[in-house]
């Protein structure tokens, strides 16, 4: 079970998370084999990087934080949004990106609210809109997916 006790434990479960999620899109990356997908899969390394090096450069000042509601964070499923096996084929792949960024979304979004600096409180909510609309996408992507085998 995660806890969080500092401002600290947070930003540390959210740049794992980051490392996490720029270790799932290399996978994918190096395994997909429409180009498009491939360069997508390299923007989105490249985002979930800049997510990471932004939440590092906080870790450099003291920030007070309201008291993380744990109850909230594990009813988005976040704390289950780990990293997966490597056999996982492309099609799971499309449905864990889908929980993993909804999840990132719902993260930055108790993050924005347990800050009581306006600056911290909008780079957080910056990061959940940025995770929401790569959840956008992958929703596209796995209806696309299952409308081609429904023909």
């Amino acid at each position: 079970m995660v806890e969080f006790h500092t401002f600290e434990d947070v930003l540390d479960f959210a740049i794992l998370q980051e490392k996490a999620a720029q270790q799932f899109y290399t996978k994918l990356s190096d395994e997909v084999q429409d180009s498009d997908v491939r360069l997508f899969y390299k923007a989105l390394i490249q985002e979930e990087n800049l997510h990471e090096t932004k939440l590092r450069k906080l870790k450099r000042f003291e920030y007070e934080l309201i008291e993380p509601n744990i109850d909230t964070l594990r009813e988005s499923g976040y704390l289950d949004a780990m990293p997966i096996s490597p056999e996982v084929t492309f099609a799971e792949a499309v449905r864990y990106a889908v929980k993993k960024e909804k999840s990132a979304r719902m993260l930055y979004r108790t993050l924005g609210q347990m800050c009581e600096r306006k600056e911290l409180a909008d780079l957080f909510n910056e990061l959940a809109e940025q995770e929401e609309s790569h959840a956008d996408y992958f929703q596209a992507e796995y209806a696309d997916m299952l409308s081609k085998f429904e023909h």
